[in-house]
């Protein structure tokens, strides 16, 4: 059985006199039949652990996943299958939400959602994403993690995982929201007859009250709408030479649908069907963005990278002596370089 440990933090929040424990991860993967040949982080199981889901919930960030893993190359999926072993794109979809709360990943928290001004128009680095990091920072930072391949296959397999929620993410247009009212959070709403927040209702009521469907047939039905110029159109925003602005567009992106279509309700405003209606196919279609650009991501990262034996001295260098600090189980900068 392998006993899965996770790294202790290089940059946490607060320090350790000792060692942290190592939580539910390491307990659970404890309990996975996995070879020690092959540097499985085994993630099986993880979404139906979860108490509390945070972007799109369960359901919605498997469907990004899903779409996701059906848009990659043969190559990039044997990366994936390297790192992750026999748990797929959807199954690990959620881990980000699982371990927010553990000891060793509390920093990640902010990760998950970048606010901006009501009357932003354009998302702004310097502005909008705080010292702690936000989404668009994270998605930069454990992009590089992922794509250099001397990292070890434990870091740059947490870094996939991230990716692969941070995407998710960031298309909820809540996740792009204000700060005043914590994207949604504190706006009281009956959704449906029962007491919540504008948040929750976008992070899965909608998707949940809109079908009941299983969520790989309705990754298969979205899936089916994609256009050849949808590709197109939603990937211009795709620079991977500076994820900070395209992540930060996408964060806009986000933004602008909130105010236009999540902050036209207000606290104690009861929602119903006519609200489904209206929001589901916007939901839909961030949904199909979101595993449209993962994939896009992920090819980037995972196949489009030099490995170390083609460059043009032939050298490598260890990327623990060239960068200390760039690894998964550390919070990510939000000094990156500016981008809009």
């Amino acid at each position: 059985m392998l006993h899965f440990k996770i790294p202790t933090p290089r940059l946490p929040v607060r320090p350790y006199a000792t060692e942290p424990d190592v939580g539910i991860i390491e307990r659970l993967c404890m309990r996975c039949p996995i070879s020690r040949s092959r540097m499985k982080l085994a993630a099986v199981g993880l979404a139906a652990l979860l108490s509390a889901m945070g972007g799109w919930g369960k359901d919605g960030h498997a469907i990004v996943a899903q779409i996701a893993w059906d848009e990659l190359s043969p190559e990039a999926r044997g990366e994936i299958r390297t790192l992750l072993g026999d748990s797929g794109l959807a199954e690990v979809a959620s881990w980000a939400d699982m371990v927010r709360r553990e000891p060793n990943y509390e920093w990640s928290a902010p990760l998950h959602y970048v606010n901006m001004p009501a009357d932003a128009d354009a998302y702004i680095h310097s502005r909008d994403c705080p010292e702690q990091g936000c989404v668009v920072s994270a998605i930069d930072h454990f992009s590089k993690i992922l794509a250099e391949r001397n990292n070890s296959p434990q870091d740059r397999g947490e870094a996939l995982m991230f990716i692969v929620h941070f995407v998710g993410d960031i298309h909820q247009p809540l996740h792009g929201g204000r700060a005043e009212d914590r994207g949604g959070n504190s706006i009281e709403v009956t959704f449906l007859g029962e007491s919540t927040n504008l948040h929750r209702v976008w992070d899965f009521g909608i998707i949940e009250a809109a079908t009941d469907t299983p969520w790989p047939e309705q990754a298969k039905a979205l899936e089916s709408e994609i256009t050849d110029q949808d590709r197109i159109a939603w990937l211009a925003s795709v620079t991977p030479d500076n994820w900070i602005a395209s992540a930060g567009r996408w964060a806009f992106e986000s933004h602008r649908l909130a105010e236009q279509y999540a902050y036209t309700v207000h606290s104690g405003d009861e929602l119903g069907q006519a609200y489904i209606d209206h929001c589901d196919p916007i939901v839909d279609v961030r949904l199909k963005q979101a595993g449209i650009r993962l994939a896009s991501v992920l090819e980037a990262c995972l196949v489009d990278q030099p490995r170390s034996d083609d460059s043009a001295d032939g050298s490598t260098t260890n990327a623990s002596e060239a960068s200390p600090h760039s690894k998964a189980s550390t919070p990510p900068p939000a000094t990156s370089p500016a981008g809009s």
